[in-house]
């Protein structure tokens, strides 16, 4: 039977319970701007890899790249479509006027070729800045909450003046010896 204290004391270890909390955000926050790039499809293995190289959490770097996924990337890449036109000054690909009918001949891809390496290329740097956004205000907002998080913990578990933390005594009073009660 699996104790659910020393699997919750592993899981906990696990995520970076006892590191720092810049460390514990840096990897996340990294796993983040990783989820928001463009490299679909590679994002586990180049978040793998950054962990190794700069000794960060897996496990924490791993769940950052979660956070930009199938349910997700349909309202990122309509938010990172606009900001990509901004960033390279570039006009609004006109795809109404492309023969859809067509779709399945190499005709329609000749013709639509040019407008979807545009639009990709619009996603990709609208995704570019995202990621930075998104990866830093991760960083400074989990920071501030691990820290917090740590802060209550450890008032909630400091030892009041005048208690001795081996027994929990005051101070002036004496334990009683082993055996010895009244």
């Amino acid at each position: 039977m699996i104790d659910k204290r020393s699997f919750k004391a592993r899981f906990l270890e696990m995520l970076g319970r006892d590191d720092p909390p810049e460390k514990v955000a840096a990897s996340f926050a990294l796993g983040v701007t990783i989820s928001f790039t463009p490299l679909i499809g590679f994002h586990w293995v180049i978040a793998l890899a950054l962990a190794f190289v700069l000794k960060l959490n897996k496990v924490d770097i791993l769940l950052g790249t979660l956070v930009v996924n199938p349910l997700t990337i349909g309202p990122i890449a309509a938010v990172a479509l606009p900001i990509g036109r901004l960033v390279l000054r570039a006009e609004r690909e006109a795809l109404s006027h492309l023969p859809w009918r067509e779709f399945l001949s190499l005709s329609f891809w000749v013709q639509a070729g040019p407008r979807m390496r545009a639009i990709g290329l619009q996603w990709a740097a609208g995704m570019i800045v995202l990621a930075l956004i998104a990866g830093s205000l991760t960083y400074v907002v989990l920071l501030n909450l691990i820290r917090a998080h740590r802060a209550r913990l450890a008032a909630a578990t400091a030892v009041p003046p005048g208690v001795i933390p081996e027994h929990g005594l005051p101070e002036d009073e004496e334990p009683e010896p082993p055996g010895f009660r009244l």
